[in-house]
């Protein structure tokens, strides 16, 4: 990962968008969407690899068509510091994504099963791990949608009609605040 922000020019910013919404695309049909020649495209590509912006390169699965239709979310708290719990957790090929969080849990897992029993199983063998002391489990019962991580833009959050800036990248005033819930404030 990049040690300070990465520049992204907007030919960087629009070869990201067209690789997000289709990462098969070839070099060639990039090249013409940028206006540059494929070699050009192919060094910005491998620049942003090396720069840690692009990640890796993947598919994304149907993950109920490989029979993994349950996903859930599980809180753990924990008498150990996180750390110390993940040699337990990583061979775990159920959990997709392992955070660290503040507040009342230490970490929240976002795990994929086949079924509730398959998620009662995984639950019990948590349970068992030394230093988990309990779970809270949600079950998804719909993604109602995801995305990927966006190109970085202006502002995170769409502006309203008359707004100039977007109440969280400025310094709050009184009606930006307002508009706010009582947490984000």
């Amino acid at each position: 990962m990049p040690a300070e922000t990465t520049r992204l020019d907007p030919t960087d910013l629009l070869l990201l968008q067209a690789l997000q919404e289709d990462a098969s695309r070839r070099l060639e049909d990039l090249a013409r969407l940028v206006k540059l020649a494929p070699s050009s495209v192919h060094d910005r590509l491998r620049r942003l690899e090396q720069d840690g912006i692009i990640r890796r390169w993947t598919v994304d699965l149907d993950r109920t068509a490989l029979g993994l239709g349950v996903l859930a979310f599980i809180g753990v708290r924990a008498t150990k510091a996180c750390s110390e719990l993940l040699p337990a957790l990583q061979p775990i090929s159920s959990i997709e994504e392992c955070h660290s969080v503040a507040g009342e849990l230490s970490l929240l897992l976002k795990v994929r099963v086949a079924n509730t029993a398959g998620l009662l199983e995984l639950v019990e063998w948590l349970r068992q791990i030394p230093g988990i002391e309990q779970t809270e489990t949600t079950v998804v019962l719909k993604t109602e949608f995801q995305r990927p991580t966006p190109a970085p833009q202006s502002s995170p959050i769409p502006k309203r009609k008359g707004q100039r800036s977007s109440p969280l990248r400025s310094s709050p005033s009184r009606s930006a605040s307002a508009s706010l819930p009582a947490s984000a404030r």
